[in-house]
């Protein structure tokens, strides 16, 4: 199969190719073993993985902090804390994000929603 790759860092391609020869290996035979690699990778968190645990760092600060309010997580990181959900909406709205974790600060029963690309479960 012919492959092309575009908007590839040619500096990263020069010294994959150089590693490759190194090893012994063609471009081709590196490629398929970087691609196995990374797709048996579990050390790769996924960006719900990333969410969930941003919400564990931050979990203990909330409750003494935000007790009632809404929390969002997106991009691995505390994006704000709101007060109703169409706070919560607009915020996601203007981010984007592919996953984002919303917690409502003390109720674990329940009140956590993700967001999966522009739909919201509960």
């Amino acid at each position: 199969m012919t492959l092309v790759v575009k908007k590839v860092d040619e500096r990263k391609l020069r010294e994959f190719k150089a590693e490759a020869i190194r090893r012994g290996l063609t471009l081709s035979q590196a490629i398929e073993e970087a691609m196995d690699l990374w797709l048996s990778s579990r050390l790769l968190l996924t960006e719900a993985d990333a969410n969930n645990e941003a919400y564990a760092r931050e979990k203990e600060r909330l409750l003494k902090e935000h007790r009632g309010m809404y929390a969002v997580f997106a991009h691995a990181r505390l994006v704000g804390v709101y007060a109703t959900l169409d706070e919560v909406i607009a915020a996601l709205k203007g981010i984007r994000p592919k996953h984002a974790v919303v917690v409502k600060v003390g109720e674990d029963k329940g009140g956590e929603l993700e967001w999966w690309g522009g739909s919201t479960f509960l």
